[in-house]
């Protein structure tokens, strides 16, 4: 449930609601990104009081034949903090079920901005192997409610190295979805990433990493629930197709 905002606070009209959505909703589809074997989401600010959930993710990635898989736990709390733990498994020369690396996640979603936009903040730290440098994120995320059944997820997202043989500069990224709900159990979307690279470089156009695909979610009783999708390449250096597939239990 979102939180009510209070009155003294934040007074933002249907007008500015409507230009920032529209205008960060227009900057990810001009722009969309991907990862060989893109195994992330579009994430949205919500935290549950209670909540408790394990998920597994999968992506395979057709051309380079690269699959990924992951497993998350996340534990609200309050209703204003959620942690999450993920591993995550490559597919290597040596070894099909590869460590790659552990995350730990905060997020904490904020004062709501209006009856139908809300927004948090997250707060990534991941630690590799392979002598690869450990990463720190944070993201800011919207989530914007124009009906009973539709929505949009935008997100920034800003992500630095940290150790031995780091990049320098910090790494940008947007994801955004737009969500129609079909029924109570169904819903169909299309999902938006897109990777910018460095502020200390930025790569151009033809370098940069972009995506755009349809996503199923379903509801399938006693805590269950089901994401499918597909992304498909919009440069030369996006991969062309990435099959995703994600399981997830409520506790």
């Amino acid at each position: 449930m979102m939180k009510t905002l209070k009155q003294t606070k934040f007074k933002h009209s249907r007008l500015t609601e409507i230009t920032f959505s529209a205008g960060l909703a227009l900057s990810v589809l001009l722009t969309a990104p991907s990862y060989a074997s893109n195994v992330g989401g579009v994430f949205g600010p919500t935290v549950n009081e209670g909540d408790q959930t394990f998920q597994y993710r999968s992506a395979y990635d057709v051309d380079s034949e690269q699959f990924v898989q992951r497993i998350h736990y996340q534990h609200s709390l309050n209703d204003d903090f959620r942690l999450r733990g993920v591993i995550q498994a490559r597919k290597t020369d040596e070894s099909d079920v590869d460590y790659d690396f552990f995350q730990g996640e905060l997020l904490w979603q904020l004062d709501d901005i209006s009856s139908t936009w809300s927004h948090g903040l997250r707060a990534d730290f991941r630690i590799t192997d392979d002598d690869r440098p450990d990463l720190f994120a944070l993201t800011w995320t919207n989530k914007l409610h124009w009906s009973k059944d539709w929505s949009t997820t935008a997100l920034i997202l800003g992500s630095t190295d940290i150790g031995s043989d780091s990049r320098s500069g910090v790494f940008l990224q947007t994801r955004a979805d737009i969500v129609r709900k079909l029924s109570n159990r169904w819903s169909l979307g299309v999902e938006l990433f897109s990777a910018y690279g460095s502020t200390a470089d930025f790569a151009s156009s033809d370098e940069q990493v972009h995506q755009i695909g349809p996503a199923l979610k379903a509801k399938l009783g006693d805590g269950w629930s089901l994401f499918a999708g597909i992304l498909f390449g919009l440069t030369d250096a996006s991969q062309d197709e990435n099959l995703r597939l994600w399981i997830t239990k409520s506790l």
